[in-house]
């Protein structure tokens, strides 16, 4: 996800500009701070919106994510935030999956759609937790462990998107005006 600092808001951007004219380096330390704080109020609130569209716990999800926030500037102005979400596709059995001693599995992975039985499934514990496995044919065996979709899968949900977005922007403009008066009372930060 990368969202880009014109897009954020442009009155805020000229009203920092405006009032931090003359304090050497002050633009790019403010919007620095209020841009950061906005990527990681959007990474800490990530397992909600995923937790929102699919059947997956926050904790579940957070438990099984990386993530990597890159903030980029060029000719010394702040130019994108980049979120970046990564990790493995996530055992069935972490979304809303049942399954019972008659060996029927009951699956839903999206809050939205349906629930779904898979006819040749089966629960088994190999190696650590029960995971769900499915047969590829009639015959016994090959069979194949199913997943459902990974963290970062997750994170590319248009409705997800929206909501990280739409967090980035309010901290941003929520944050902006505290990092002016920061500046301004002569914080010197790092950057």
């Amino acid at each position: 996800m990368s969202v880009r600092l014109e897009e954020i808001g442009e009155i805020k951007l000229e009203r920092l500009n405006k009032i931090l004219a003359g304090v050497p380096g002050g633009v790019y330390k403010a919007s620095y701070a209020a841009l950061k704080r906005a990527g990681d109020t959007a990474k800490s609130r990530a397992g909600q919106f995923a937790a929102e569209e699919y059947t997956i716990s926050k904790g579940a999800f957070m438990k099984n994510v990386r993530v990597s926030t890159d903030i980029r500037s060029q000719g010394g102005s702040l130019v994108s935030l980049n979120i970046r979400y990564a990790g493995t596709v996530l055992p069935l059995l972490e979304f809303a999956t049942r399954y019972s001693r008659g060996g029927r599995i009951t699956t839903q992975v999206k809050r939205n759609g349906g629930a779904s039985t898979l006819e040749h499934a089966f629960a088994e514990r190999v190696y650590g937790p029960i995971a769900v496995f499915e047969r590829l044919g009639k015959a016994r065996f090959p069979v194949e462990q199913k997943f459902g979709p990974s963290t970062a899968h997750m994170m590319q949900n248009e409705e997800v998107v929206r909501k990280m977005d739409d967090t980035i922007r309010e901290t941003f403009e929520k944050r902006v005006e505290h990092e002016i008066t920061r500046v301004l009372n002569g914080w010197g930060g790092s950057k």
